[in-house]
C-alpha cells in the first residue's frame, strides 16, 4: 500500500548496532588526554584548564536539555524536563570539582571547546534528536566518570568528597538516564528519521573529542 513502510523488528537493532559503532568510534577513554590522565601524567595546571574547558560543555548540556524539554510535548516533554533540571544540578557539583583543581569558572573557551559546547547545547536539533545525543553522551558517562574519579583520588591527590562528587553521581545515574533514554528512544523509532539521530550522537561524541584535542594541545 503506498506511503512509508512500517518498522521491522529489524529496523530497531539495525538502529542501536549503528548507534553502538559510533560510540566506539568516538570512545574518548582512548583520547591520549584520557590516557595520560589514568596513567598519572597530567600536570596540576592541565586539570585546572580542563575543568575550566570542560564546564563549558556541562552548562552547553544544561542548556541544550532544557531547550529540547521546551520544544518537546507529551511524554517526551516530561522525560526530558526532568532530565534539564538535573541536569542544571550537576553544574554546581562540576564547579565544586573545578574550584578543587584550581579551575577558571570564567575561562575563555578554545575553538574546540566552543564547538563541543554549541554541539551539546544542539541549537536547532528536534527534540528526538536531542534525545539521542543525550544517550550518546549518558550511555559513556558511568564508565569514563568512574576512570577519572578513581584517577583524582589515587593520583592526584584528591580527597573523596564536594571535589569528586560530579563523577560519583554520574558513575551511578548515567545508567538510569541511559537506559531511561533508550526506552524512550525505542518507542519513538518508527516514526522518526533514524539517519538524523545517529548523525545528532555522532555530532555529540565527535565535539567531545575535539574539546579533549584542545585541552591536550594547550598544556603541551
Amino acid at each position: 500500500m503506498p506511503g512509508s513502510t512500517p518498522p521491522t523488528r529489524e529496523q530497531p537493532m539495525d538502529f542501536w548496532d549503528r548507534l553502538d559503532a559510533v560510540r566506539a568510534e568516538w570512545d574518548v577513554l582512548a583520547h591520549p588526554f584520557y590516557q595520560r590522565w589514568s596513567r598519572g601524567e597530567l600536570l596540576r595546571d592541565e586539570l585546572a584548564t580542563y575543568s575550566g574547558q570542560y564546564r563549558h560543555a556541562v552548562t552547553g548540556l544544561a542548556r541544550g536539555s532544557a531547550a529540547a524539554a521546551a520544544a518537546a510535548d507529551g511524554d517526551l516533554h516530561e522525560h526530558l524536563e526532568e532530565h534539564a533540571a538535573e541536569e542544571a544540578e550537576h553544574v554546581e557539583l562540576w564547579d565544586r570539582f573545578l574550584d578543587a583543581a584550581g579551575g577558571d569558572r570564567s575561562a575563555s573557551q578554545l575553538p574546540e571547546t566552543l564547538r563541543c559546547a554549541e554541539s551539546w547545547a544542539g541549537e536547532g536539533r528536534s527534540p528526538d534528536e536531542a534525545l539521542a545525543a543525550l544517550y550518546a553522551i549518558e550511555s559513556a558517562q558511568p564508565a569514563i566518570a568512574e576512570i577519572k574519579r578513581d584517577g583524582l583520588v589515587e593520583l592526584y591527590g584528591f580527597e573523596p568528597g564536594p571535589a569528586t562528587e560530579y563523577f560519583d553521581v554520574h558513575a551511578t545515574r548515567d545508567r538510569e538516564h541511559a537506559a531511561a533514554h533508550r526506552a524512550m528512544l525505542e518507542r519513538r523509532l518508527g516514526g522518526v528519521d533514524q539517519d538524523r539521530l545517529v548523525e545528532a550522537a555522532r555530532d555529540v561524541l565527535a565535539a567531545n573529542w575535539a574539546l579533549l584535542d584542545g585541552v591536550d594541545r594547550s598544556g603541551r
